[in-house]
């Protein structure tokens, strides 16, 4: 009898060990190792929640974003014009393998604009506040030339990080570690100038939106502003990233910045991973096919290696 006591408690506290999510994982003492495993992670999740919010001030140029109407064909400038962007946020919960989720933004700058999306598979509902409570409805069709294959992206976003610490610059240093919630975290902060952040943005940008039509476009334009245009980052980067020690998903991730001596703070936190996630349409009477407005279609990409 003794001994079956033993081995029964030998075998709970592997079963302990086992549901603890390997807590006690070697220590990663290279903070770059920490970002890319990090990243790793993060794309074997299959579904989880995240939350970003924006505060801080940015210039505004509205002759740039509109395209520039000037004779000589460049962008009029409208110096000391600035956007508040207090409250302004994007909520996701998202089912990675299951491409069904929902999106919200809140953009109150623009007239107190919200956009809402529910995505189940191939059909997605959005919405936009400026144009009532209708929502639209569309339908994806499958692209057969879609390349590269999901794994083929996870490594490209993995050397395009890789590549862009070790910029001339960039540092990447290991802080102490701390709490995030209840869990314990690595704390890495990377630093980059504005020197390589301007040799390499519009690139990573492009690569990342290569897939995403007019949202890629619009990444790229932000990066490789038209002439006269406000840079929508202008100084040195600094990110904050923390990531649970036990299977280094990120847990929070702080983006610090300046633009034309404006402030720009992004913090975004992610939570309930692979946690089910259920998605409901809306009501039919709330539904049309016939856009009220033009939008990309919103669809969840793999990132599953």
């Amino acid at each position: 009898m003794h001994r079956r006591l033993v081995a029964l408690a030998a075998t709970a506290l592997v079963a302990l060990a086992a549901c603890s999510g390997g807590a006690t994982a070697t220590p990663i003492a290279d903070p770059s190792e920490i970002v890319t495993q990090s990243l790793d992670a993060l794309s074997k999740a299959k579904t989880v929640h995240a939350r970003a919010d924006v505060t801080g001030t940015l210039p505004f140029d509205a002759g740039a974003l509109l395209g520039g109407l000037s004779g000589d064909g460049s962008a009029p400038s409208s110096s000391g014009a600035s956007m508040d962007l207090a409250g302004t946020y994007l909520d996701a919960t998202v089912d990675i393998a299951g491409k069904k989720g929902t999106i919200t933004v809140a953009i109150p700058f623009l007239l107190g604009t919200k956009l809402e999306a529910i995505m189940d598979g191939d059909t997605s509902y959005t919405r936009i506040s400026l144009f009532g409570d209708t929502w639209q409805k569309s339908v994806a069709s499958p692209d057969p030339n879609a390349t590269p294959a999901p794994s083929d992206d996870l490594a490209s976003m993995v050397a395009d990080v890789q590549k862009a610490l070790s910029q001339d610059g960039v540092t990447t240093e290991k802080l102490a570690d701390e709490k995030c919630g209840e869990d314990d975290c690595y704390h890495v902060r990377i630093t980059a100038p504005a020197s390589a952040l301007a040799e390499d943005a519009s690139g990573l940008a492009g690569g990342l939106g290569g897939d995403l039509g007019d949202l890629g476009d619009l990444a790229q334009g932000l990066t490789s502003p038209a002439p006269g245009a406000s840079p929508l980052v202008g100084g040195d980067v600094t990110i904050d990233w923390w990531a649970r020690k036990s299977d280094l998903r990120p847990m929070k991730i702080v983006l610090g910045t300046t633009a034309a001596g404006s402030t720009l703070a992004v913090t975004v936190t992610m939570d309930k991973w692979d946690e089910p996630v259920t998605v409901t349409p809306p009501p039919a009477d709330q539904v049309t096919d016939q856009p009220a407005f033009e939008l990309p279609s919103f669809e969840i990409p793999s990132i599953e290696p």
